[in-house]
């Protein structure tokens, strides 16, 4: 049986009701900067609804977000992406990326797992959130978490050698059940993609895990760009697709905001690629794997 979902990724929901003036005395003021010269004229919040009827109209089974949901990892943001996801008319299935740990104190309290947890359920292992796998037939979600707290102007990603671990465990469990595995991660997994302070600072131990073990499709957001490449595998070479914020206002090639619809089966993997032409959402490129 085939799994069809709509990737998205990157839709960075804004909510700062109630949100006083002490809770920017920390990263979150140049985050509020950047909002207010830019980010909030650059997305539009309403493109994440159109993505959630471009999925229902296409009969996707499933949305899949690969981070970022919100700007400054308040509670209101998380508050209004649950509502958002709980109210969307088909399951959700989410990962965090750098901006839903963007301080200390939301990655300490595990802010994104408390709100968005429900989002996430799956086999794990014991006492650890990540990797988790959902299983659906012949083909399997597995989650990934390189969100960390970092340094101002930093968005750097860290899967650290125990989640590898756990991965590696995993994946090679999926493969030798012949299963599609599909391996969703926010930070870019392609050498020489990320811009400066924003690479997966363990990339290469990452890798290291695909050769080994290997991966059918590896799904990504982050730097708000289309991106298609391969990795090297044991067997066959793991597709990588990065897509571009999916609420994103741009113009620029690669960085219109933008969705994927994946038809995914043992052996099969079909994409249909969708932009925003400033009116709706319109069907581009396909490709079959």
């Amino acid at each position: 049986m085939a799994l069809r979902f709509v990737h998205c990724s990157d839709i960075h929901l804004l909510d700062l009701d109630g949100v006083g003036p002490l809770r920017f005395l920390n990263k979150r003021l140049t985050g509020a900067v950047n909002l207010a010269l830019h980010r909030r004229k650059a997305y539009a919040p309403h493109l994440f609804d159109k993505i959630v009827a471009s999925a229902l109209d296409l009969g996707a089974d499933r949305l899949v977000v690969t981070g970022d949901v919100t700007n400054l990892a308040l509670e209101a943001e998380f508050e209004l992406v649950r509502r958002k996801f709980g109210e969307a008319g088909l399951p959700v299935t989410v990962i965090p990326g750098n901006h839903d740990a963007y301080t200390k104190g939301a990655a300490r309290s595990r802010r994104f797992e408390r709100y968005l947890g429900a989002f996430m359920e799956g086999e794990r292992a014991s006492g650890h959130d990540y990797p988790f796998v959902q299983r659906f037939g012949g083909v399997a979600l597995i989650g990934l978490s390189t969100a960390i707290a970092t340094l101002p102007l930093y968005a750097t990603g860290f899967l650290g050698d125990p989640q590898l671990a756990r991965l590696d465990t995993i994946l090679e469990r999926l493969g030798a059940e012949r299963v599609a595995r599909i391996v969703l991660i926010h930070h870019p997994v392609m050498p020489g993609v990320s811009k400066a302070r924003h690479d997966l600072r363990d990339l290469d131990a990452f890798m290291r895990v695909i050769a080994r073990r290997g991966a059918e499709l590896i799904l990504h957001g982050h730097e708000h760009l289309h991106i298609e490449g391969v990795l090297p595998g044991p067997e066959a070479e793991a597709v990588v697709h990065g897509i571009a914020s999916g609420t994103s206002l741009s113009e620029r090639e690669g960085r219109h905001g933008a969705f994927s619809l994946y038809t995914v089966a043992p052996g099969s993997i079909h994409r249909a690629h969708y932009t925003w032409n400033g009116s709706d959402f319109e069907a581009g490129r396909e490709s079959t794997h």
